[in-house]
C-alpha cells in the first residue's frame, strides 16, 4: 500500500477540522451532518468534516450581505483593498508547504505537481492586488451637456464555487478578483477537498479582513444549490462540470443573477506536418494527462497528419507507457491515483467504451495492478480514433488520450472544432507564424503554440459548453463589477479635471 504521511490533527488547527468561517469567526455547524475525507491513494478516510445545512448557508450569506451593505470593504479604495490582499498572499505563502501536502492527501496529486502549482494561488492574489492599486474604478467622459462619471462598482455578494480537483488554484482566480473588485464572498468548499479554502480563511483572518467579507462553508450539492438560489447572492462564479453549470445557469437566470461558468473541456492538440517530433512530445506529453488527466484544460484529443500517424503513435505511446504510476508522496511518481472510486468507475467505463467502439489501445487500458488499494489507472492511449467515438466527444477526466488522424490542415481545424466544448488547445509546428494562423481558426478560449501556458494577466475561459465569461486578467476583475453612469451638468466639481 502507498504511504500516507499526512496527519490532520497535528498539521491542521482544530478549528479547521470542526467548523466553518462565518462573519469573521470560526463557528460550529448547525447540525451533526458530516462526511469522511478519503485518501485516493489508500482508499482510507483520514478526516471527518462537517457539512453545511441550509441554516449554515443562510448565516454565511447573511454575513456577506451585511458586510457589503453596511461594512467598509466595498467603500474602500482599490489601493486599500490591495493592502489586505498582499497581507493575505504573504500569509498564504507561509502555508504553501501545507497546502501542497493537502493537495496530495485529498486528491492524490503527485507531490512534485502540487509543489509546482500551489504557488499560483499567491501569484493570483498578488496580481489582483497590483491591479486593484492601479485600476480605473472611476473615470469621467465628456458629454454634450457636461460629463458623465463612469463608476465601476462591485456587483455585491458573490458565491464562489471551485471544484475538488484543483480547489486552491481555481479559488484564487475567483477570490483575488472578487475581493479586488470590492465584493463580499461566500466560498463553498467541496467535501472531497474541504481544507484548502479554510486555510485561506485562516490567512484572511490573520490579515485583518473585515468580518463578513470572506465566509467559508463546506457543502455538498444540496448546500450548493441552496446557496446559488438565494436572492441575496448577486453573483455566482462556478467551476465544474458542464451538467452542473447548466443547472446553475438556469437558477441564476430565474432572477437574472450575474454568473460566470468555467466548465468542461475536450481540448485538441494539433500536430502540424512540419512539427519536430522530439520537442513536440516533450511539450505535449505533460499536458495530455497532467495530474492523472483530472484537469479541464488537458489536451485529450491529439490530431496528427495521417502521413505521420504511425510515427507519432509509436513515439507518443512509448513516452506515455514509460510514465511511472504509483505513490503520489514519492517524488519520482508521475501519475498518481484518480480522486475517488466514482472517478475510477467513470474512467474505466470510458476505456471500455473506446475498446468496444473500435479504437486500438496502444498502451495502458486497465486499472493498475501495482497496489491492492488505491484508485490507480494505467495511462492509456487510443489510436485509430474517429470523431464520432464516445472517447473523442465526452470529457473523460482521467489519464486517457485519443489520437485522431487528419489529411490536411482544413480537416484538422474542422476536427478540432467538431466538439461541444471550447476551453483550450495547442498547435505544434516548426513555423510559429503558421501555428498562429491555425490557432486563430480554433473555436476555443485559449490556444498555445508549441507549449501550454496560463498567465494571471490573461483571461481564461471557454467557448460553447465550456462556459460563460472569463477569469484572470482585467476581464476577471470586470466580471465582479457593474458599470454605473452618472450624468452631470457642465461646471460641476465632479466633472472638472484636477
Amino acid at each position: 500500500m502507498p504511504t500516507f504521511p499526512f496527519e490532520p490533527t497535528s498539521e491542521l488547527a482544530p478549528h479547521l477540522l470542526s467548523g466553518f468561517y462565518i462573519d469573521g469567526q470560526w463557528v460550529r455547524p448547525s447540525s451533526d451532518a458530516s462526511v469522511s475525507v478519503v485518501a485516493p491513494s489508500t482508499e482510507q478516510a483520514f478526516a471527518t468534516v462537517p457539512v453545511a445545512k441550509a441554516e449554515d448557508v443562510d448565516n454565511a450569506v447573511g454575513a456577506a450581505r451585511r458586510a457589503f451593505d453596511t461594512g467598509p470593504w466595498p467603500r474602500m479604495s482599490g489601493p486599500d483593498r490591495a493592502a489586505y490582499l498582499r497581507r493575505m498572499s504573504a500569509l498564504l505563502a507561509s502555508r504553501l508547504p501545507l497546502l501542497s501536502r493537502l493537495w496530495t492527501a485529498e486528491v492524490g496529486a503527485p507531490v512534485w505537481f502540487a509543489d509546482m502549482f500551489v504557488p499560483t494561488a499567491t501569484t493570483m492574489l498578488d496580481y489582483y492586488a497590483d491591479l486593484a492599486s492601479t485600476f480605473a474604478f472611476e473615470e469621467n467622459r465628456p458629454t454634450r451637456n457636461g460629463a458623465a462619471s463612469i463608476i465601476r462598482q462591485p456587483v455585491g455578494v458573490a458565491a464562489l464555487i471551485a471544484p475538488w480537483n484543483a480547489q486552491l488554484p481555481i479559488l484564487s482566480y475567483k477570490l483575488g478578483a472578487a475581493l479586488a473588485a470590492g465584493c463580499t464572498v461566500v466560498v463553498k468548499a467541496p467535501p472531497e477537498t474541504p481544507f484548502d479554502a479554510l486555510v485561506v480563511a485562516e490567512c484572511a483572518h490573520e490579515a485583518g479582513l473585515p468580518p463578513g467579507v470572506l465566509n467559508v462553508i463546506i457543502a455538498d450539492a444540496d448546500g450548493g444549490a441552496h446557496l446559488v438560489a438565494k436572492r441575496e447572492v448577486d453573483k455566482v462564479s462556478f467551476t465544474g462540470s458542464t451538467a452542473t453549470g447548466k443547472v446553475i445557469a438556469k437558477t441564476c437566470a430565474d432572477r437574472l443573477a450575474r454568473v460566470t461558468l468555467e466548465l468542461g473541456g475536450k481540448s485538441a492538440a494539433i500536430v502540424l506536418d512540419d512539427a519536430d517530433l522530439n520537442p513536440t512530445l516533450a511539450a505535449l506529453a505533460p499536458f495530455t494527462m497532467p495530474f492523472s488527466g483530472q484537469i479541464c484544460f488537458a489536451q485529450t484529443r491529439i490530431l496528427v497528419p495521417r502521413i505521420r500517424e504511425r510515427e507519432f503513435v509509436e513515439a507518443y505511446s512509448a513516452v506515455i507507457g514509460s510514465l511511472k504510476v504509483g505513490d503520489p508522496w514519492d517524488m519520482s511518481t508521475q501519475i498518481g491515483p484518480l480522486a475517488s472510486h466514482r472517478q475510477l468507475h467513470r474512467v474505466l467505463g470510458y476505456i471500455d467504451s473506446g475498446r468496444k467502439e473500435g479504437a486500438q489501445i496502444t498502451t495502458g487500458g486497465a486499472r493498475s495492478a501495482q497496489y491492492e488499494r488505491g484508485f490507480f489507472v494505467e495511462p492509456t492511449v487510443f489510436a485509430g480514433v474517429t470523431a464520432d467515438m464516445t472517447i473523442a466527444r465526452e470529457e473523460i477526466f482521467g489519464p486517457v488520450a485519443s489520437i485522431i488522424a487528419y489529411d490536411d490542415v482544413d480537416q484538422a481545424v474542422a476536427l478540432a472544432n467538431d466538439t461541444d466544448f471550447g476551453l483550450s488547445g495547442t498547435v505544434f509546428t516548426s513555423d510559429v507564424e503558421r501555428g498562429y494562423a491555425v490557432a486563430r481558426r480554433i473555436k476555443t478560449g485559449n490556444v498555445s503554440v508549441n507549449a501550454l501556458e496560463m498567465a494571471p494577466n490573461v483571461p481564461f475561459g471557454g467557448f460553447k459548453q465550456s462556459g460563460i465569461g472569463r477569469e484572470g486578467g482585467p476581464e476577471g476583475l470586470q466580471a465582479f463589477m457593474e458599470d454605473q453612469a452618472i450624468y452631470l451638468p457642465a461646471g460641476s466639481s465632479s466633472t472638472r479635471k484636477d
